[in-house]
């Protein structure tokens, strides 16, 4: 179910926006209008991030899901009136709302719950389920639009959100004990319960590097939920058909699965740091690659989705284990919601900036170099963050007192 939170309240709440958007631009939005979509989305999420805490302790994880599930049928519906901007405006608010409260939070109390052993390994096996819902729906509903219409593919989506909210009612439970059940590897020793122990010996993050690491996250967050939105019209201004647009989007989204799954494991066995470094790398590589998409080939076409895609994992395995690494035990909530934070206001502020570029440009190349060099930023902050973690040990109670 963890898995379906990402597929549902996250991938056909948000990621799926990147297919819907090539054919809401062709009805009628202009392109600064489309991409202003990815802002409103993200703005709603990043409010609503702010009460999600008291959303699900007034509710359970259970109830608070199924309420969530049927918000994503309400923004599903209002995207089928379509029309006019405001109207889509709405839709994306909603399904922002959706994404926020129905995705990362509740997955990462659920798996808390239920796993004392193995967690990394159960994000990252949730976390595939972001890419599983552009390789599973991103085709079906292009398929559904080009065959019927824009509105059928909305109904479509409506009914699988509804399906979902009552799915997450009849199965979610929010402990084990609820029935009669322990969390798996109860009683063992966990690799978790050692990094907590190292990290009672980290210093607290000082003001300026959390300032650094907020401004990390900010251009993560721009870059990370701006690429993906903009695969489908990236494709077709180069040339590609609506076909070969969607094809990339599916792939990307098999090797977004595949390089979660991946990069935990690849976490584990070299630790974060390294991890970050390939993965970030490798995005680079991915937005240079777009340089080559000519319209023609179809493998310049698909090589920047399967570079994108492996490489996108850091943005989801990332932060979790960053807040681990760096920060105290007792500080690990708090310095993961902080970074969460700022990650999507990222994702406010620059997702228009690619349409309003094309506008001027009439492609988004461009845009895409931009992001990599955001991220080349990313990586020069986050190796200054671990190299300061690593020289600074917090001091003795003697020697704070």
């Amino acid at each position: 179910m963890c898995v379906w939170m990402y597929v549902g309240n996250m991938g056909l709440n948000s990621n799926l926006l990147t297919t819907y958007l090539p054919f809401i631009e062709e009805a009628g939005l202009e392109e600064s209008l489309g991409s202003a979509l990815v802002s409103v989305r993200s703005l709603f999420s990043f409010l609503t991030m702010f009460g999600v805490e008291y959303y699900y302790r007034r509710l359970s994880l259970r109830k608070g899901l199924f309420f969530t599930g049927l918000i994503g049928v309400l923004s599903a519906l209002v995207f089928s009136i379509g029309g006019s901007a405001p109207v889509y405006f709405t839709g994306a608010a909603l399904g922002g709302v959706g994404y926020a409260l129905g995705s990362i939070y509740p997955a990462a109390l659920l798996l808390n719950n239920w796993f004392h052993t193995h967690r990394g390994l159960a994000l990252g096996i949730s976390s595939a389920g972001t890419g599983l819902s552009m390789m599973l729906f991103g085709p079906l509903f292009s398929s559904v639009i080009l065959r019927y219409s824009l509105k059928t593919a909305f109904y479509l989506h409506a009914a699988i959100m509804l399906v979902s909210s009552f799915l997450f009612l009849l199965i979610i439970r929010d402990r084990p004990s609820d029935l009669g059940m322990k969390a798996f590897g109860d009683g063992e020793e966990s690799v978790s319960e050692k990094v907590k122990e190292d990290l009672r010996d980290k210093a607290p993050l000082t003001k300026p590097l959390l300032f650094l690491l907020g401004l990390m996250m900010l251009l993560s967050g721009g870059a990370g939920q701006s690429f993906s939105s903009h695969l489908s019209v990236l494709a077709r201004s180069c040339g590609y058909s609506a076909a070969q647009a969607a094809a990339a989007v599916s792939l990307f989204g098999f090797f977004l699965s595949t390089g979660k799954l991946c990069a935990g494991e690849l976490a584990d066995r070299c630790g974060m740091k390294k991890c970050s470094i390939l993965l970030i790398s490798l995005f680079i590589l991915g937005c240079l690659s777009v340089c080559g998409m000519n319209g023609t080939s179809m493998f310049l076409c698909l090589a920047p989705s399967v570079i994108l895609g492996f490489s996108a994992s850091v943005f989801n395995i990332g932060p979790p284990i960053w807040s681990s690494d760096l920060a105290p035990a007792e500080d690990y909530s708090r310095t993961l919601r902080f970074l969460q934070i700022f990650y999507t206001f990222g994702g406010i502020l620059f997702p228009v900036i690619p349409g309003i570029i094309a506008e001027h440009t009439g492609e988004y190349k461009s845009s895409y170099l931009m992001f990599g060099m955001m991220m080349a930023v990313k990586l020069v902050i986050l190796l200054y963050a671990y190299h300061w973690a690593a020289g600074h040990e917090r001091k003795p109670a003697s020697a704070q007192d």
